[in-house]
């Protein structure tokens, strides 16, 4: 590696200078002059320093004109000016900060190093800035002493032989499995780059790496693991999160009780509570593969059994009436393109459902059509139950349409209906291809899907579900009924 040009490496795509408009003069600016008017009691605060005289530091203006592609990475590493930190001791810029220590590491190992280190880190991580983010300083972090210390974690790697050495180590590690990509600190620890050359301790370093962000927390909360080796801090993990997990279960007790003695077998669960109301809301979380498709389409005759007339669907009527005549799914909504929900509307139509879209097509483009959109199956649903007193909805689409929205901003589907005296019974899905929660995670062991009433978890019902983009704080309390489906 050391011998070969960044754009000469076959690992190492370059960046495409052509679309860049070229070298930006307030940028090189900005790098060459970040410290020119501090005062002698600013510079006692801590700049970083190699020892480099004035006269050693590189012109980054002349090296940009005549390697744009290295301007890119170098900016892509230390920053342009875009990213917001905190300044350092409240005095000074980070990225300003990192660009003039980048011109010191030029100054100390030359030009070319400094080219080929970037390069390397390009390699390494996939691209150069995947390593940015570790130079940069936040909240308590953001003091000069911390700022150096990952400066010159950089500049370790263009001292000799050590980029060569993470270079070798990374190599060996992917080959073995490894994805991620040593970080600048661990390529700077002597003892961790020369125990990554023992095969166990490669793989005990693997094997915790793989364990994500439970293991994360373990280094952390440990900061004295830096000085072991990743065999030790195998086993310590694994010794803790046996704690942790036991502490968790202690912890979650309450919540698998009352699940325990609340679940019901789902179909009969919602076929009861169609029986005492005119409207069942069934909402999935519009996620990848919902099992609640699956669930409605073979629970469809016992709905039918409980009274079920119509089934209205999160699709509009003209998109139906397409999907209808060419029996194409591109033609429905994209969450609903799959074969278990084109099998609930044949089930139901077989079973002598009436099968209705009642959705406006529009999306939510914003707060406005948002609540169009509810009014619109609010307004089509009541439509259905005043053809005849004896008629029964069953609605199938997003979880939110059936929410308790009282709270909030607009009002679901479900608001609608009961402020006009409609008996209304919902429920939402929850497994593990919705976002994890508590609920999720206390029931993805069980051996069979199963239903509860919120009403009889009171603890459960004051649970957050944890989602984006509402304007209400989710809570299962906000439903009638959950629908948990294991893994």
């Amino acid at each position: 590696m050391s011998n070969l040009k960044p754009s000469e490496s076959e690992h190492i795509k370059p960046f495409d200078a052509s679309t860049d408009s070229g070298r930006q003069e307030s940028r090189v600016l900005l790098a060459q002059s970040a410290f020119a008017d501090l005062g002698p009691a600013q510079k006692k605060s801590g700049e970083f320093s190699l020892g480099v005289t004035k006269d050693k530091l590189p012109d980054l203006g002349a090296m940009f004109d005549k390697d744009p592609q290295f301007e890119k990475r170098f900016f892509a590493l230390t920053g342009d000016g875009t990213v917001v930190e905190p300044p350092l001791g409240g005095m000074v810029a980070p990225d300003a900060y990192r660009n003039n220590a980048m011109r010191e590491m030029i100054g100390k190992f030359g030009q070319e190093r400094a080219k080929e280190t970037l390069a390397a880190l390009e390699q390494m991580r996939g691209k150069v800035d995947g390593y940015g983010h570790e130079l940069k300083v936040n909240g308590s972090d953001a003091t000069f002493e911390e700022q150096n210390r990952r400066l010159h974690n950089l500049a370790g790697l263009m001292k000799p032989g050590k980029l060569e050495e993470a270079q070798a180590v990374d190599k060996t590690l992917k080959a073995e499995g490894y994805t991620k990509g040593l970080s600048l600190e661990q390529m700077n620890n002597p003892a961790l780059m020369k125990a990554l050359k023992t095969p166990t301790e490669r793989q005990a370093f693997i094997e915790l790496e793989k364990a994500g962000a439970s293991a994360g927390r373990f280094l952390n909360e440990h900061p004295q693991s830096k000085d072991s080796l990743p065999s030790q801090n195998l086993d310590a993990y694994k010794k803790w999160q046996a704690g942790e997990t036991e502490k968790n279960k202690r912890a979650d007790k309450p919540l698998a009780d009352e699940l325990k003695g609340a679940a019901e077998e789902p179909g009969k669960h919602l076929a009861e509570g169609l029986k005492k109301n005119r409207v069942l809301m069934l909402g999935e979380q519009h996620s990848e593969n919902p099992r609640l498709q699956k669930f409605t389409a073979d629970s469809i005759k016992e709905l039918r059994q409980a009274g079920a007339t119509h089934l209205a669907l999160e699709v509009s009527p003209e998109v139906l009436a397409r999907y209808d005549k060419s029996k194409n799914l591109n033609v429905l909504p994209e969450a609903f393109r799959t074969r278990d929900f084109a099998n609930m509307i044949d089930q139901a139509r077989a079973a002598g459902i009436k099968v209705v879209g009642v959705d406006t097509g529009t999306g939510d483009r914003d707060a406005k059509t948002y609540q169009e959109r509810d009014n619109t199956i609010a307004v089509g649903i009541k439509g259905m139950l005043d053809q005849d007193r004896h008629n029964k909805v069953v609605f199938y689409g997003g979880h939110m349409h059936g929410a308790d929205t009282t709270q909030g901003a607009n009002r679901s589907a479900a608001d609608l209906l009961r402020a006009k005296g409609v008996p209304v019974i919902t429920a939402m899905e929850q497994s593990p291809n919705t976002p994890l929660d508590k609920v999720a995670q206390l029931g993805k062991e069980a051996s069979r899907p199963f239903a509860f009433s919120v009403r009889k978890t009171p603890l459960i019902a004051e649970t957050e579900v944890p989602r984006l983009g509402n304007d209400v704080i989710e809570k299962y309390k906000n439903w009638d009924s959950v629908i948990v489906f294991p893994k």
